[in-house]
Order: C-alpha cells, then structure tokens, then sequence
C-alpha cells in the first residue's frame, strides 16, 4: 500500500487552467475621464501616458501632454480674463469631452481587443485618487505662484 495515495491531507492531483493573459492592466476611457473631471487635464493625460506606453504607442505620448497642457492654459486664462458672471461649468465639460474625445481616437480600436482577449482594468477608485492628486497639486502650484507674484 503506497502512503501518498492514503494520506488524506494530501493536496488533490488536478490541473490547474490559467485564466488570466499576460496583458497589463489599462485604464479604461471612462477613467480617463473621471481622471479630467476631477482632476483637470493633465489626470487625464497622466492616465493616457500610462495606456499608451503599454500599447506601444510611446511616440503619442508628448502630443497628448501638449494637448492637456493647452487645454488647462486656456481654461486658466479664460478664468482670469473673463468676468465672474460667466459659468464655470461648460469649461470643464468641454475639458472633459476633448480628453475623451482624445482617448477615443488614440486607443479605442486597442482597448476593444484587449476587452477581448481577456485584460482587466484598472480601478476608476484608482483614477479618481489620481485626478484627487493633480488636483491637489494644481491648487497648490496656483497658491504658490500667487503668493509669489503677489496678484
């Protein structure tokens, strides 16, 4: 009689089916743009940058800070520029449809296929804390360079 076949604490003998690819994590678009609406354009960018080094398209990433970065200036100095009547709102909503707008035409087509072939995302938790984060930061770069300039 072979002890290994009647020790009953023995671990069972059975195959084991991986369920998960080797693809990494992603962001998906609608984290993209929780990521802007929290946290202006440059979350958003941040979350983008990390898609597009993942998926080889390296190359794209300047071109997507350049266009944050223009959208948060533009937003700034239309806030200092124009008077205090004006909403706010329809600026951040036109931040937020230009990143998604953005995200979409860089990555769709990339973020389909790897739905497909089984990729997880990443958490929309984990890009709000992210668009927390620039937020944070952002506000303090403004009270510095206020305090700084004295305006």
């Amino acid at each position: 009689m072979d002890v290994q076949q009647s020790n009953p604490f023995q671990t069972p003998q059975a195959d084991l089916q991986q369920t998960t690819t080797n693809q990494a994590p992603l962001y998906s678009i609608a984290g993209v743009g929780l990521a802007t609406f929290i946290g202006t354009p440059l979350a958003g960018a941040w979350l983008l940058a990390h898609n597009l080094q993942l998926l080889g398209k390296a190359d794209r990433v300047a071109m997507v800070w350049g266009v944050s970065i223009a959208l948060l200036l533009i937003t700034l100095v239309l806030a200092f520029v124009l008077p205090e009547e004006v909403p706010a709102l329809p600026f951040a909503i036109a931040q937020l449809m230009a990143m998604i707008m953005l995200a979409k035409n860089l990555m769709e087509a990339e973020l389909k296929q790897h739905t497909e072939a089984g990729g997880v995302y990443l958490s929309n938790w984990r890009a709000a804390g992210i668009g927390l984060l620039f937020t944070l930061a952002v506000a303090a770069l403004m009270f510095a360079v206020l305090m700084i300039f004295d305006i």
